[in-house]
């Protein structure tokens, strides 16, 4: 692995550190990040919700507001269908929870991803019209490309509102009310980037802020900074950019998710063992809160964190907390199985291809849990990888790429032989029939092939900053603190420090497949811990160089530094 250091111009270091009165580092990880001016720094180190823009200025906000809010004044029926991820579920709740507060009784369904597929799809539309004499559906994290759909609630006489952030695979839009940034020319906008979550959040502030215009005094008693929790999480979980809106969102919402979380927010936090931290950080969201959420939508009862999310009730929340993580520890057990299985498929028939595209069947092959594994594999491999789950004559799955590759683009390249497919420059999710899966397999190696040429960047590791072993202070945590929540666009510095001598040899610990290791510093050690990497310890009689983030580390109510090791090699 490369390992590519930042570089700065030091009178912009200086300056910059003058202006803010902020140590040198903090001012080098500012400018890695674009950010030159004193102006610019400050919003974003201390983001305020005060800086978030008019809702009306996105495309669609004020068709949409508009139409609800004549839903609400008529006392119409309301259907919301949201995606079954955490983006789809938050903004599910955000939005049925400012509508019940209004007087509505929306009702609302998830598509069961075995049986009813992504989005808002003719079978989940079958579900949730025999709800009620539905006026207006709400679709949530979907609907951008449901083009057949949306015609067929036309001829019903159905309005249909689309709140998404997918990119539409046609030149024409669908016959709806959209509220979707990617529809439009990207001219820099701060919204352009948001999420569904973000954009539902957007539109409870919409909604709340033209009933204060009208007078309603309703609307004057609800709160949007309620909703943040939830709108945080799902722009974290969404791996959106966390600059601009996204960064404030986020910020606010991990605070509102460790100061005032709903009761089912909390019974997540409580199983996760987040309950005593003072606030979440993105991280937690990502590997304790996130996960579990989606796994009730991969093993097909995302109804169950909905459920959870809209549950008041203490005891209630518990038991549906319970289940969701039973439902966690199951789908971690067929991930395991899965991935030994689709390594083998890669290895045994993709060893020598610039692509992966592997398919099974059986109860470990499970299309809830594909993206994950491909996703592993790509990262594994170095290469594009799509992993399919075969259910009778169909194949459903998702793909996962790296960089230098455009999933969308490749697939728009294989189109004649889907069924369907969509998403992002980095993440698809596609099917596939199985009498079209070898010409597939074949189309899509061929496509990458050609438009890479066969191979693919070296991985590289940033370095934001070498420092000296006497720099490893508490100090440096507060600047990197300044820099969270970490994400897309933001990532957490990673450090270096040079022919450096470890304190003791390297402890395997766990099952042998992580270690410990220690670094002097003054007349005290500074610990480390190195993930997944028992098989490759370092000496401790030669020198090296260590990649590594800096954390504070609890345990028994003592907080330390600790390095989290990302790569080391012998020094020049």
């Amino acid at each position: 692995m490369q390992w590519i250091e930042d570089k700065y111009d030091e009178k912009s270091v200086s300056a910059l550190s003058q202006n803010l009165s902020v140590s040198p580092t903090l001012s080098k990880f500012l400018l890695a990040r674009g950010i030159t001016t004193p102006e610019s720094a400050t919003a974003f180190l201390k983001p305020r919700l005060a800086h978030l823009i008019n809702p009306f200025e996105i495309s669609g906000m004020s068709e949409a507001v508009d139409r609800i809010i004549h839903a609400i004044n008529n006392k119409e029926h309301v259907l919301i269908v949201g995606d079954y991820d955490v983006d789809g579920i938050t903004s599910t709740v955000i939005v049925k929870r400012i509508l019940t507060e209004l007087g509505l009784t929306p009702y609302h369904v998830t598509p069961k991803r075995k049986t009813e597929g992504y989005g808002l799809t003719q079978d989940i539309l079958e579900r949730g019209l025999k709800l009620a004499d539905i006026n207006l559906v709400i679709a949530l994290d979907c609907g951008t490309n449901s083009k057949q759909e949306a015609e067929g609630l036309r001829s019903k006489g159905i309005d249909l509102i689309v709140v998404d952030h997918h990119q539409s695979k046609d030149e024409s839009p669908i016959q709806a009310i959209q509220v979707n940034p990617h529809l439009h020319e990207d001219k820099g906008e701060p919204w352009r980037f948001l999420c569904t979550a973000g954009l539902a959040f957007k539109l409870v502030h919409g909604i709340l802020k033209k009933l204060r215009e009208q007078g309603v005094k309703r609307a004057y008693e609800i709160n949007p900074r309620d909703s943040l929790a939830l709108a945080g999480l799902g722009t974290i979980a969404d791996l959106v950019p966390l600059r601009g809106e996204n960064r404030i969102i986020a910020s606010f919402g991990l605070r509102e998710l460790g100061r005032n979380p709903c009761n089912g927010l909390n019974a997540i936090l409580e199983m996760a063992n987040l309950h005593s931290e003072p606030n979440p950080n993105s991280e937690d969201v990502a590997f304790k809160i996130a996960p579990r959420i989606n796994a009730c939508g991969r093993l097909d009862d995302a109804e169950v964190a909905t459920s959870l999310l809209l549950e008041t009730d203490k005891q209630n929340c518990k038991s549906l907390a319970l289940q969701m993580n039973e439902y966690n520890e199951e789908r971690k057990r067929i991930e395991s199985k899965l991935s030994e299985d689709a390594l083998v498929q890669a290895n045994e028939f993709f060893s020598d291809c610039p692509a992966v595209v592997v398919c099974g069947q059986g109860p470990n092959w499970n299309p809830g849990v594909v993206g994950i594994v491909a996703g592993k594999l790509a990262n594994s491999l170095g290469k594009p990888c799509i992993v399919l789950a075969q259910t009778g004559d169909e194949c459903k799955g998702s793909g996962r790429g790296v960089k230098g590759v455009n999933l969308v683009q490749a697939l728009d390249q294989c189109k004649e032989l889907l069924d369907h497919w969509g998403g992002h420059p980095a993440a698809v999710g596609l099917s596939v029939s199985i009498e079209k899966l070898e010409d597939f397999k074949k189309k899509f190696v061929e496509v990458i092939e050609s438009d890479t040429g066969g191979s693919f960047p070296e991985p590289t590791l940033q370095i934001a900053a070498v420092i000296q072993q006497d720099e490893l202070q508490e100090n440096l945590l507060s600047d990197l603190s300044n820099l969270a929540p970490f994400g897309q666009e933001n990532p957490e510095p990673i450090l270096s420090l040079e022919k450096i001598r470890l304190a003791y040899e390297p402890k395997k610990v766990g099952t042998g497949e992580h270690f410990q290791f220690s670094v002097h510093n003054g007349n005290r050690t500074i610990s480390g811990i190195a993930w997944n990497m028992g098989d490759r310890i370092p000496p401790c009689t030669t020198e090296i160089d260590l990649a590594f983030r800096l954390r504070w580390n609890s345990w028994n109510g003592r907080k330390t530094p600790q390095m989290v090791l990302e790569d080391w090699r012998i020094s020049d």
